[in-house]
């Protein structure tokens, strides 16, 4: 493949809200990619976009010359689109989720062979959260028995917009973190009213797992988590810090939206796609996780409707 380059060349596709932040981002943020050109279905909004950043639009993939691609287009488009992109040789980050359907999101992943594919959980890039990873993985906390986490938006984000319920456009994130943290997940259980959720978790090590979900917080957005191990307690998000709770001793400002929160993850999440395409070992959300996390939102979303626990082995349509 020659000599790699000193930064990753990215074409964004999909130039919606997620696109833009991207875009913004690889166009002068980035240290390990660079933005090369943007692709939307409306020529006008490719256009606008890639003369913002100086870079070449199109309305078609195929017509930029690239390393790799960033998929922000509406979630029904992704599995087309990572088979498309691999198709071309390019290596591929994709926004939550891989799709709609379980089964579609395998067929991309197995599409993908060959090439790198990312998946945009950006928590396991997030500062805090990675620390709380640390924290846990060396033994800190000792054994884990619970795993909470709170995630809400202070407005319903894209109205109008097609994204999946609130256990496939939100809670998603969670499960895959609930994956990442606590390991695989034995059964669900969830209810759901009027854009909030609540998700119950047990993992195939015993520990426990709970998740509260929210579309309109208004007060602003949230995304903490807490870690209640053997020996001690961490919790995560409330601020730009991790609190370690032990021995009787144990306080943030709120972000406006996920973009604020997590600024540092998305461009880390980037940085390392970068670093991925130029040889770097990955550890990112892979394809197997996001289909993952899509298993345990479907199975979360079933377990609503009928009011009952559900066992991750009974599995999900393709």
């Amino acid at each position: 493949m020659g000599e790699p380059r000193v930064k990753a060349r990215l074409v964004v596709v999909g130039l919606g809200r997620m696109g833009r932040l991207h875009a913004a981002n690889l166009a002068g943020r980035v240290a390990g990619a660079e933005l090369v050109g943007v692709v939307d279905a409306v020529s006008d909004v490719a256009r606008e976009i890639g003369e913002e950043h100086g870079v070449a639009w199109s309305t078609s993939l195929d017509a930029l010359d690239a390393d790799g691609v960033v998929i922000a287009a509406p979630t029904a488009l992704h599995a087309d689109l990572v088979e498309r992109a691999a198709r071309l040789g390019l290596h591929v980050f994709c926004e939550k989720p891989l799709g709609f359907e379980v089964g579609a999101a395998r067929r991309a992943v197995a599409a993908a062979n060959g090439v790198a594919l990312q998946v945009g959980f950006q928590r396991r890039f997030d500062p805090d959260w990675v620390e709380l990873a640390a924290r846990l993985r060396a033994g800190e906390l000792g054994s884990l028995m619970v795993f909470r986490c709170s995630h809400r938006n202070a407005s319903e984000p894209h109205a109008g917009a097609s994204l999946g319920d609130v256990f496939v456009d939100v809670a998603i994130h969670d499960l895959d973190a609930a994956r990442w943290l606590g390991g695989e997940v034995a059964g669900v259980h969830a209810w759901e009213r009027s854009g909030a959720a609540c998700v119950s978790l047990r993992f195939e090590s015993g520990a426990l797992g709970l998740i509260d979900v929210v579309r309109r917080a208004a007060y602003g957005f949230e995304c903490t988590a807490e870690l209640v191990g053997s020996r001690a307690t961490a919790r995560a998000g409330a601020g730009a810090r991790v609190e370690l709770l032990r021995d009787g001793r144990a306080s943030g400002a709120v972000a406006r939206d996920h973009a604020e929160r997590h600024a540092a993850a998305y461009v880390g999440e980037l940085h390392h796609f970068g670093e991925v395409i130029r040889g770097a070992e990955p550890r990112g959300a892979t394809g197997e996780d996001a289909v993952a996390a899509l298993t345990l939102a479907l199975l979360a979303r079933r377990s609503a409707a009928i009011g009952a626990p559900v066992s991750v082995a009974e599995g999900v349509a393709a």
